[in-house]
């Protein structure tokens, strides 16, 4: 009998450690406009941009790590990707059944993330590029601050955390712009000192020339 009481509670600790996961409103708290613009008026960020909508997670240093845009999903340091989402221009439906609008509100969707196997400590966080970003181009960004992972998530229903990175739901705008490295402009040619010297005398002749008028 001690035997099977023991096996009995072995299970459900199991059991109770394989629903432990992360579970998160992979969402925001307000409107947002595009970079530069006003949150008020806007233009708003999806007016004239397509959006990518990072869910990341980041790492051992618990630290948002500025992106790598020639890295893999754009990111730097030891951060890593957990999911994606991405929004065309106009607003409408992501590939995760999400819709949201020019604003980028939530029109429908379960925005609930979660990952029952997830057993990791540490810190998530957004990222939501305006556009995509390219090495040549550069790239302009919002990220939300961290976000504490809670791993006793079990499931079930709505996440017990939530983004809150507008909470007094006037609105964002996205606020970082990385420079691109495309090709620097040309360099103003230089006369050679040859040229500057029949550049000279044409000038002399030019100014002999008027006073032999006189």
């Amino acid at each position: 009998m001690k035997k099977v009481l023991i096996a009995a509670v072995a299970l459900m600790v199991g059991a109770s450690l394989s629903l432990a996961g992360l579970g998160v409103n992979w969402s925001n708290g307000g409107w947002m406009a595009e970079y530069g613009g006003d949150v008020n008026e806007g233009p708003f960020v999806l007016d004239n941009n397509n959006v990518i909508w990072q869910l990341i997670y980041a790492g051992a240093d618990n630290v948002a790590n500025d992106p790598d845009l020639s890295a893999a999903n754009y990111l730097g340091g030891d951060d890593s990707l957990i999911a994606d989402r991405e929004i065309e221009k106009g607003g409408g439906s992501a590939a995760d059944g999400t819709s949201w609008d020019n604003y980028l509100m939530n029109q429908g969707g379960d925005t609930l993330y979660q990952d029952l196997d997830w057993t990791t400590a540490g810190s998530v966080y957004q990222r939501i590029w305006q556009g995509t970003p390219s090495v040549e181009d550069g790239g302009y960004y919002f990220d939300s601050d961290l976000l504490t992972i809670d791993t006793a998530y079990a499931g079930g229903g709505a996440a017990p955390q939530s983004f809150y990175y507008d909470p007094s739901g006037s609105g964002v705008a996205i606020n970082v712009n990385i420079p691109g490295s495309g090709p620097e402009p040309p360099e103003p040619t230089v006369p050679e000192p040859a040229t500057m010297s029949l550049l000279g005398l044409g000038a002399l002749a030019m100014v002999l020339r008027r006073k032999l008028r006189k």
